[in-house]
């Protein structure tokens, strides 16, 4: 199963943790694993190539960890940045909405 943790602070998320693997079909083949791996990897890059917004970013080789977080929530593009997050969250949502023997969404206030 794949565990997305979404972090919050003062109401603003300020990240995302990716861990697991759906295990809804093999390596390659896994649609729920392609959709949220799309997502994440959709906001990651609107965030800091798009915006410029500087992230902290940690993944593992083998696809089954990825983590990004604001390294400034107090950023001059924080308001934008929350318009992608939260459309984050809504894609997950819904994917778990579809999924939810595949993948779970946590929010952890931090």
């Amino acid at each position: 199963m794949i565990t997305v943790t979404m972090k919050r602070s003062d109401g603003g998320i300020t990240g995302f943790t990716y861990e697991g693997h759906a295990g809804y079909a093999d390596h390659g083949q896994d649609i729920v694993c392609s959709a949220v791996t799309a997502q994440l990897m959709m906001t990651y890059n609107g965030l800091e190539t798009v915006l410029g917004i500087p992230l902290d970013l940690d993944m593992a080789s083998d696809g089954g960890y990825f983590s990004f977080s604001l390294k400034d929530p107090a950023e001059a593009n924080v308001a934008k940045a929350q318009v992608l997050m939260e459309t984050l969250k809504l894609g997950l949502l819904a994917i778990q909405t579809q999924y939810e023997e595949n993948i779970t969404l946590i929010e952890e206030e931090v």
